[in-house]
């Protein structure tokens, strides 16, 4: 299966920053966003293409409140609704597929779905 990624200039145009390869890794397959939600949250996604996985982190101030890793994802997009911006990712197993959307506006959310198929 395919990963499909929003391409950069999405990123830019909703959040005004652009993905970079994570240094951390050292692999180039390995891209980042680091979004300010306000001035004490922050949204951190990593996601790696070969391996069709994605990290979403939550910092409220120091603490992490929110650390979800995924594997088997197949797409990784921005979707426009009227609250704000919606980052969504779908993933597929064997015997299940799931979908999880990060709500940045009003108030940073995390939906998270499972189902059996």
């Amino acid at each position: 299966m395919e990963f499909a990624v929003a391409d950069d200039d999405v990123w830019f145009s909703v959040f005004d920053i652009f993905p970079q390869t994570e240094e951390s890794s050292g692999d180039d397959f390995v891209r980042e966003v680091e979004i300010a939600l306000s001035e004490t949250e922050e949204l951190h996604l990593a996601w790696d293409t070969s391996h069709r996985s994605v990290r979403i982190r939550y910092r409220r101030e120091a603490d992490l409140v929110v650390d979800v890793f995924r594997e088997l994802v197949t797409v990784l997009t921005i979707e426009i609704r009227e609250a704000g911006p919606v980052i969504a990712m779908e993933y597929r197993a064997e015997g299940c597929r799931g979908r999880t959307c990060v709500r940045t506006r009003p108030a940073f959310a995390l939906p998270d779905v499972l189902l059996p198929t």
